[in-house]
């Protein structure tokens, strides 16, 4: 079988756009300047690519092809085979119109392997030898230059498997030397190291430079403009630290250059944003360095500039525009058609991506009902294995009596739609916020109203043939009425769950599959079981919260009042089921934890209905379960205010709607709302993030990559009930848009198509050649401890090796085999980043369509 190289090739210029490295071949579209740098007097960089892959293109499987496999569908190695005696592995082989599909194993590219950034093993051991000064030879314009120290940080930026539980990891490696004497400018600089051919370098202060940080998507005309300059340079030979900051002062001067004619439109002094000694939560510094700031919010003249840095050199451009971030919302919204399950992606609505139908009943993909609820399974808030539940489930095969075991289980021929979740093809409940989201945008920002995502159903009414979302041929509305892209993309979010429910008003938790990932399987012919969780009372309420604020949406804001109340009466049925399961005999043997959460779930709810409904038994669960005063002062367990803050401005607006409402729980709720937003010191000054030291999470969901805009939730919230927002709330969302867009220590942007450099390996739907999708989103920091999996196989690929010798800001992990970084989340950084997004044009001029 042939091999190409292209696809890893395009891969490498994905990864690095316009900062180029040395590495065992050029890439097409590099640039030779940026490979090396220059910081300081007597300091020289370097940025060497080490580790490429050969991969071969994926083949289809036709019946005169010798196949040899056996299919685990709980194994994640269990497509594994050989075709026509090649190693590799394989789809699934049930869809109808679908052939088979293999992928023979990557090769590494022969001679890619730098074998200098290899630690010697034997009794004598050493550090690899790249570490070492004395292994190192420089000159400067021809004179020999002594190394004095090399410091080095390294990253993976791709990880394959080669081979069965298998791993190898293309890397980025950052080397610093600090040099016996001074460079001059405009002297040539040459390094070779071992096993590192000689590179030659000009010193010049035009030369990009790892230390500054910019938004790569740009600022806004008016508010805040600002570029953070410092970095960590990982660890010598001996485990020492090396960063800037013995090299910048408030006396480091720069300067904003227009890149148009070169002109010099502002400069200024470094002002300390956050020094190394102050910690940010815990006594722990999250950089490692000291970050200045370079201040250049006067600019307000339209174009594309560069911030140079005395002593360091420049950044990548940056645009300020009236409206930098209207293609990020675009993206952000657009995203989730991509996430779809049971839709088929094609021309023009790809945008250059295609797809067959996935998840669907009709081609091959039997989804087995069970009983297992998702609650009680650890992706509720249970703590047993759903795979281990499910697995114990019948599925459609023959049994050893001969019985089909189909007629043990039953097959659920509706339970499609809804979007993929992560880089797993599940379905939950949870998705439900992101429906009550997307619809809580289009009523708060008419703006949204007006964007054009591009979908099949784009333009078009609910009745219209396009439109595959319907539960059944009944499900049309009005006919007439025109909705927003959003609503659409919304309708299908809920359709799963609005095709399944029962016709008692039940609710299923939603679809799981067998194993989160088969090398080889595809979306659209997967080698995993799927199965559908039962119903419960958790599921439902959820359901309501959701079909009844979109419902709601669909009737009041976008004019269709009979998708809106049909929406509404859904709500209303699966709220009086979950009431009579809730309220049940056997409510006295469930476990605390499930009392707890789905009890928050239920007051959500409460809230939701009322409003949209004017349900007087939906009131009374609110007003008597709340945990604000007077009428909940013994609220239910569990409920809190930090809960679900969304749903009680629900309440506050039934008031304003005209409903019947208990004014001092509104002023409570409306009193609260305004501190949430007020109070949370920032953490830190440091690249426009907004986090803080009352982040609600533990360190293992610190958020520091698009969702460190989390914050712009509560504003939204905010403006929901107060109807505006304050100047120092919009600056904020405008500033936490910075370090998801690049402003981040490795200048990386965790938005596909929105940076000069890319997160270079994020975690995708399926395994296939196809680049990521424009506006995917990675978590891209590190914010917890790595998962032994994700160390196992990235081993090698990480330096310093121990993860706690890292600032925290700066382990950004390139690699989908740390989810960690690599993963986006349906309903948390994914569905924060769409919600700031909305709220950051809400104030400025409205985005282009």
């Amino acid at each position: 079988m042939a091999f190409s190289r292209r696809a890893v090739l395009l891969q490498g210029t994905a990864i690095l756009a316009s900062v180029p490295f040395l590495g065992p071949m050029a890439l097409a579209g590099t640039d030779s300047n940026g490979a090396v740098g220059f910081v300081g007097d007597n300091i020289v960089q370097l940025t060497v690519i080490d580790t490429l892959f050969d991969t071969s293109p994926t083949v289809s499987v036709s019946q005169k092809d010798d196949r040899r496999w056996s299919p685990d569908p709980f194994d994640s190695f269990g497509a594994m085979g050989r075709f026509n005696g090649v190693e590799g592995y394989f789809s699934g082989d049930t869809n109808p119109s679908q052939p088979q599909r293999f992928t023979a194993w990557p090769r590494i590219v022969p001679d890619s392997q730098w074998t200098g950034f290899n630690a010697s093993n034997g009794f004598f051991q050493r550090g690899a030898p790249v570490d070492q000064p004395g292994e190192w030879r420089v000159t400067i314009d021809g004179d020999p230059a002594g190394v004095v120290s090399v410091y080095r940080k390294t990253v993976p930026i791709r990880t394959l498997a080669v081979a069965k539980r298998e791993w190898q990891s293309t890397k980025r490696h950052n080397l610093t030397l600090v040099l016996d004497r001074a460079i001059p400018d405009g002297a040539q600089v040459l390094l070779e190291g071992p096993s590192i051919p000689a590179v030659k370098q000009s010193r010049s202060p035009k030369l990009f430079n790892e230390a500054l940080h910019v938004c790569h998507a740009g600022y806004p005309l008016s508010g805040p403009k600002k570029a953070y300059v410092g970095a960590w340079w990982g660890h010598d030979a001996d485990g020492r630290s090396g960063s800037s900051d013995a090299l910048l002062s408030p006396e480091t001067t720069w300067t904003v250059i227009s890149t148009a004619d070169g002109a010099k439109v502002q400069s200024g002094s470094l002002m300390l944003a956050k020094p190394a000694s102050d910690p940010h939560r815990k006594g722990q510094n999250f950089n490692g360095c000291d970050i200045y700031e370079a201040d250049f919010s006067g600019i307000d003249t339209e174009g594309e500039y560069i911030l140079q840095v005395d002593g360091f050199g420049q950044s990548f451009p940056f645009r300020i525009s009236a409206a930098p971030y209207a293609e990020a919302l675009r993206l952000a919204a657009r995203w989730y058609f991509h996430q779809r399950s049971g839709c088929e992606i094609t021309e023009p609505y790809g945008e250059g991506r295609t797809r067959p139908r996935n998840g669907h009943p009709e081609d091959g993909l039997t989804v087995w009902q069970t009983d297992v609820r998702l609650g009680d399974t650890g992706e509720g808030y249970g703590k047993t294995s759903a795979t281990q539940l499910l697995s114990e489930q019948p599925v459609g095969v023959t049994g050893l009596d001969g019985v089909p075991v189909s007629a043990r289980a039953q097959a659920n021929p509706d339970a499609w739609g809804g979007w993929h979740d992560a880089g797993d093809w599940d379905r939950r409940i949870q998705h439900m916020d992101v429906v009550f989201h997307m619809a809580d945008i289009v009523e708060l920002f008419d703006h949204t109203r007006s964007l054009h995502l591009n979908l099949p159903e784009s333009g078009k009414p609910f009745a219209h043939p396009d439109v595959l979302a319907r539960k059944n041929a009944a499900d049309r509305g009005d006919g007439m009425t025109v909705l927003p892209d959003l609503i659409h993309e919304a309708l299908w979010g809920i359709s799963l769950w609005r095709r399944t429910q029962g016709a008692d008003g039940a609710v299923i938790g939603g679809v799981e599959y067998s194993n989160p990932g088969i090398f080889g399987s595809v979306s659209w012919n997967p080698v995993q079981i799927a199965y559908a969780y039962g119903p419960e009372d958790w599921a439902a309420y959820n359901f309501a919260l959701s079909a009844a604020k979109l419902g709601h949406v669909i009737k009041h804001t976008c004019g269709d009042p009979i998708l809106g109340d049909a929406l509404m009466e859904e709500a209303a049925q699966a709220w009086r089921w979950a009431e009579q399961d809730f309220l049940s005999e056997k409510r006295g043997a469930r476990d605390p934890e499930a009392e707890e959460v789905t009890a928050q779930a239920r007051v959500a709810a409460a809230a939701v209905l009322y409003r949209a409904s004017g349900d007087t038994a939906a009131r009374d669960v609110f007003e008597g379960h709340n945990p604000f005063v007077p009428r909940s002062d013994t609220p239910a367990q569990g409920i809190k205010k930090g809960h679900y803050p969304h749903a009680y401005a629900e309440y506050v607006l039934a008031a304003r709607d005209g409903r019947l409402t208990d004014p001092e729980i509104v002023a409570a709720i409306e009193g609260w709302i305004g501190y949430r937003a007020k109070r949370s010191d920032r953490m830190g000054a440091d690249y426009g993030l907004h986090s803080t030291d009352t982040y609600p999470w533990g360190r293992g969901w610190l958020r520091f990559g698009p969702g460190s805009n989390w914050r712009a939730g509560e504003f939204a919230l905010y403006h929901a009930v107060n109807g505006e927002l304050p100047p120092q709330m919009a600056d904020a969302v405008a500033e936490g848009m910075w370090f998801g867009l690049g402003c981040n220590p490795s200048n990386t942007s965790f938005v596909q198509g929105l940076g000069h450099r890319d997160f270079s390996d994020p975690l995708m739907l399926d395994p296939n050649e196809d680049p990521p999708i424009p506006g995917q989103i990675s978590f891209g920091v590190a914010g917890g401890k790595l998962h032994q999996w994700e160390q196992r196989k990235t081993a090698g690929a990480i330096f310093p090796a121990e993860q706690d010798h890292w600032p925290i800001y700066a382990q950004i992990f390139e690699s989908r085999s740390i989810a960690i970084c690599a993963e986006h989340g349906i309903k948390s950084n994914a569905l924060e980043w769409l919600v700031a997004c909305a709220l950051v044009n809400q104030h400025g001029p409205e985005p282009s369509q």
